[in-house]
């Protein structure tokens, strides 16, 4: 009977919850209710072509069943939705299971706002007409994330780099797909309007920002040469850690107020092999990531490095990592170097078109821009 399913599904989401904050992240518990849930939602939102659930009150209501029998377990679950603000819930078609598993987390946490976080396949809100009294329409539709869609994903990011280097779970190359679906999306919603989007910040976490921003760079890219979606997800995975062999290099070098010395340098440059030999030993369920961390200071004319000994041509997506890498470093503002302007940077890079960038794409990523 649907109405069992459905509260089967939303009691199973509590138990998540429940079990993410009672649990660590790899404890069999949490993994199993975890692929549980997954599996429920997953189908029942192609099914009924998207999930809604509300909270209103005392009572929960999915799709148009509402459940307000007294129950301990969904009762523990609208508060703890009250208590982050969450009256509705959308969860659309398609969405991974690395998305779902930190919704839970999110949820189980017991610090964050929905509006910090960046979701694909999730939207929250409040309910329209709560405080009226009358009939409630739940108005579940995905709100549009303008300028904040990007929200809270340097830090997620952050996470995830993090967990690749130290561990080499290939759990975590999900959490970055999801990031560069939400990239896709915002660009959509944006019109393509790619230097709103990049968020300039500080020098504490830039690697992490600038691996965003050249995410959005690549994707945009990818998008206006009307590659299929599938390519540009893996271009955009592949940009957003293109710089993941960066964590082998001393921090005191990465962080160094100033120019690098030849010795420096020259650790710094093992980075490409160094990310490539990282992902070789991680499912990205794709190849690209480790070619594109390995090739992203290779130049159009075969300079750069590292040095290739063979002539066979470079990644059409390592060639637009290394267009959008530098770009967003002339855009950002370092120790030893002022931001450059859009048209600044754009003229530097001009001098570079055919040897330094590969030309079209050069042009290619000029017409996004302008």
């Amino acid at each position: 009977m649907r109405k069992n399913a459905l509260f089967l599904l939303v009691s199973e989401l509590a138990m998540a919850i429940q079990a993410a904050s009672a649990y660590p992240e790899n404890h069999p518990r949490v993994q199993e209710l975890l692929v549980r849930l997954h599996r429920g939602v997953e189908a029942e939102a192609s099914l009924l072509r998207g999930l809604n659930i509300g909270f209103f009150r005392d009572h929960v209501v999915v799709d148009e069943f509402p459940f307000v029998e007294p129950n301990p377990t969904l009762a523990r679950l609208i508060e703890r939705m009250r208590e982050k603000g969450i009256e509705k819930i959308l969860v659309s078609e398609g969405i991974t299971f690395g998305e779902m598993k930190r919704f839970v987390f999110f949820l189980a946490a017991g610090t964050g706002s929905p509006s910090e976080q960046v979701w694909e396949s999730i939207a929250c809100g409040k309910i329209e007409g709560a405080d009226a009294g009358g009939a409630v329409s739940l108005g579940l539709s995905p709100a549009t994330r303008p300028n904040g869609f990007m929200a809270g994903a340097e830090d997620v990011l952050k996470n995830v780099l993090a967990s690749m280097v130290a561990e080499r779970k290939q759990s975590k190359v999900e959490e970055g797909r999801d990031i560069v679906s939400s990239i896709m999306k915002g660009l959509r919603q944006e019109g393509m309007l790619i230097d709103r989007l990049i968020r300039l910040q500080g020098h504490d976490d830039y690697t992490v920002t600038h691996s965003l921003n050249v995410c959005i760079l690549v994707v945009a890219q990818a998008s206006h040469l009307g590659l299929p979606e599938n390519k540009v997800r893996d271009a955009g995975l592949a940009a957003l850690l293109h710089d993941i062999g960066k964590d082998m290099i001393p921090s005191g070098i990465l962080t160094k107020p100033g120019r690098l010395d030849m010795d420096e340098f020259a650790l710094v440059k093992k980075h490409p092999a160094a990310g490539a030999k990282l992902l070789r030993r991680i499912d990205c369920g794709t190849e690209l990531p480790m070619i594109v961390a390995f090739e992203h200071h290779i130049k159009y004319d075969r300079s750069g490095y590292p040095k290739l000994r063979t002539r066979e041509p470079l990644h059409v997506v390592s060639h637009m990592t290394q267009i959008a890498d530098v770009y967003d470093a002339l855009r950002t503002y370092r120790s030893y170097q002022s931001a450059f302007q859009e048209k600044q940077a754009l003229s530097i890079m001009k001098e570079g078109r055919g040897t330094e960038f590969e030309p079209r794409l050069y042009d290619n990523f000029v017409e996004i821009l302008s």
